[in-house]
């Protein structure tokens, strides 16, 4: 990406285990940072000392059968990996070499499905990182 041009989000994607989820409409990851706090009877104020990180995903898409010899994962899939207890790849990412790249392994946390009369069936989905999360350039 050419310097200060800002990231579309139609552009970053979630994928995992190498697959983008099929028909998604959003992403987004945290990043959260323990801080601990310090006094002593020789400060006036708490010092903060940052710790360990904890981070997560979550996703939402459109819930649809994707065909059989598609390269994306939907619900269906999601929500095997979760009864699994499968420990996966995950990355956000546009795809474009140069671009931001996140990536990390995690669990699939959480899965839903939401159906309201008169307005298409979404899926939201939620992934709990297990251990380092990774920040690099993407390269292709």
């Amino acid at each position: 990406m050419a310097e200060g041009q800002i990231y579309k989000g139609k552009d970053l994607r979630l994928s995992v285990d190498g697959k983008t989820l099929y028909h998604s409409t959003s992403c987004q990851i945290s990043i959260s940072t323990t801080l601990e706090a310090i006094a002593t009877k020789d400060t006036d104020g708490t010092v903060n000392v940052p710790s360990n990180y904890e981070w997560s995903l979550s996703a939402e898409s459109l819930t649809a059968d994707k065909a059989a010899a598609s390269t994306q994962n939907d619900f269906f899939d999601l929500l095997q990996l979760q009864l699994q207890s499968k420990e996966i790849d995950v990355e956000m990412t546009t795809g474009k070499s140069g671009d931001i790249l996140l990536k990390g392994k995690a669990y699939v946390e959480s899965t839903s499905i939401s159906a309201e009369v008169g307005s298409s069936s979404t899926s939201s989905f939620s992934f709990k990182g297990n251990g380092d999360l990774e920040l690099s350039r993407l390269t292709v």
